[in-house]
């Protein structure tokens, strides 16, 4: 049981320190901050860029992020949890 949690562990931040480098190549920022809180069936997932990068990660008519969304679910959905993505403001 321990051994379950240390994977689930494992597995979201992996899916967070993906998520960060998608971001830098997607907005070139250096100051990518990624943090996770985890919940029993859902984490959420904190993306904190620079003011001037946030129209590059939200996309035309919020495309972008809800591509990333559309990732970051599926990667999570394969391992049996919901991810939620937040831009930090």
């Amino acid at each position: 049981m321990v051994a379950d949690v240390l994977d689930q562990t494992e597995v979201r931040k992996k899916i967070g320190d993906i998520l960060g480098s998608i971001v830098r190549e997607m907005t070139s920022a250096v100051e990518v901050e990624v943090s996770f809180a985890m919940g029993e069936k859902t984490t959420i997932y904190k993306v904190s860029v620079p003011q001037e990068c946030r129209g590059k990660l939200i996309g035309a008519q919020g495309k972008n992020i809800t591509s990333l969304r559309n990732l970051v679910g599926a990667m999570a959905g394969n391992h049996g949890f919901r991810a939620i993505i937040e831009l930090v403001v």
